[in-house]
């Protein structure tokens, strides 16, 4: 890193995610200072390991330490209204994902990034492996034409032990999101490569399976199995968007299908990226089929060694260098409501027999205005008008026994 002022950081959610993110922040040339969590046990760790932090238990509080930025890594479902906070007391902010939870809160966080004109900037990293980012070179190139459908998916099954880790009480997020929700990893490479964004989408859900063993017992789930989400781009292509999946297949796949070729990396194949050049369109005398492993460009040889494939590196040096003066936000505020809106809006589309509905874009201050106050969320403890459930099977109920069982699980 060259010798620029050092940005002052704090990190706000200081799980093994947030934690691991400071870290990746420090590495990008900030100065982390001051840590904020709910849970004491947290902080307490993570004070052992980085005792020149202050740490903080309110949140309030911890936004008014001398720093100038802040990493959101508390609840999923919170991190808008936080982002807010952050930015209304002079924070640029950096965010995991979801962006927001409800279409209210898109509006509320849109406002406060024009009227600060702080940085914000969305931590989804899947656009930027290796493969994602050679996708995206070819796509601008033009060589293979213009986009017209894309399939990208995003599978993570956990087990009953991992999914109690991952959630700490029966009532947390993991436990009952909607499977439309948690979509910007398979969204976000679609539109990072093609340069697009949705404007409509219809949503479509395999139900809760109530005989997968992983559901039954101290298999917590209040929510289906999967959802498929199908989007129309602005530029008349569709996406079929798989954006979460709890069956036994893991990992990730990006196709992107041009009116000349495609290309396409799917799991279990080792970062191989396929680039198919149709010989109705390129001289038959060449191979139509190419299969290689893309690197990064020389400038972004050390992304190899943050996590997801060097995706974590990519958000926070463009963080930093965004808050510089540099550059813009790589995936900026308007982005980000467009990768989590076609989750929120999707799970509308499910309960309402897959009808499809607009993604507004949030640019356009008079058609945004419609989302003004919209609280609509499935968070069995967030009132709203015409509280949706979290599975189309109704409401899943567990015996107190299974509960049991799962804090149980905590123990070990």
């Amino acid at each position: 890193m060259s010798e620029e002022r050092k940005i002052k950081i704090g990190l706000y959610g200081a799980g093994g995610r947030g934690s691991y993110l400071l870290s990746v922040a420090i590495q990008r040339g900030f100065e982390a200072v001051a840590v904020c969590d709910l849970m004491p046990s947290r902080t307490e760790k993570l004070k052992k390991e980085r005792p020149e932090l202050t740490m903080y238990s309110d949140y309030d509080e911890f936004l008014k330490h001398d720093m100038d930025a802040v990493i959101l890594a508390n609840y999923a479902t919170e991190h808008a209204p936080a982002a807010v906070k952050a930015l209304r007391a002079g924070k640029h902010v950096i965010s995991e994902c979801m962006a927001c939870f409800t279409m209210g809160e898109a509006l509320d966080l849109v406002e406060a990034v024009e009227e600060t004109g702080l940085v914000y900037t969305f931590a989804e990293n899947y656009p930027y492996n290796a493969k994602c980012l050679e996708m995206k070179r070819i796509q601008e190139s033009g060589e293979l034409g213009k986009f017209i459908y894309a399939e990208a998916e995003y599978m993570h099954p956990f087990s009953i032990q991992t999914n109690a880790d991952l959630a700490p009480t029966a009532d947390h997020w993991r436990l009952w999101l909607p499977s439309t929700y948690y979509c910007t990893h398979s969204i976000g490479p679609v539109m990072k490569i093609t340069g697009t964004r949705p404007v409509k989408v219809s949503g479509f859900v395999v139900p809760h399976d109530f005989d997968d063993p992983l559901n039954q017992g101290a298999g917590i789930h209040y929510h289906d199995t999967m959802s498929v989400l199908m989007c129309q781009m602005d530029n008349g292509a569709l996406a079929k968007i798989v954006p979460w999946a709890l069956c036994r297949d893991h990992g990730c796949r990006v196709r992107i299908c041009n009116n000349k070729g495609a290309m396409e990396y799917n799991q279990g194949h080792d970062g191989i990226l396929r680039v198919r050049r149709s010989n109705l369109d390129f001289p038959a005398s060449q191979p139509e089929d190419t299969y290689y492993h893309p690197k990064f460009p020389a400038e972004y040889a050390e992304a190899l060694e943050y996590g997801h494939g060097g995706g974590d590196y990519f958000g926070f040096h463009y963080f930093h260098e965004a808050i510089l003066g540099k550059c813009k936000p790589h995936i900026d505020v308007y982005e980000a409501i467009d990768m989590t809106a076609i989750g929120i809006l999707g799970w509308k589309s499910v309960l309402n027999n897959s009808a499809s509905y607009e993604i507004v874009d949030f640019r356009d201050k008079k058609a945004r205005e419609i989302f003004r106050n919209d609280d609509w969320n499935p968070d069995p403890d967030r009132p709203c008008r015409d509280k949706p459930l979290c599975s189309i099977c109704g409401k899943i109920e567990y015996s107190d026994e299974d509960i049991r069982k799962f804090e149980e699980l905590h123990k070990k």
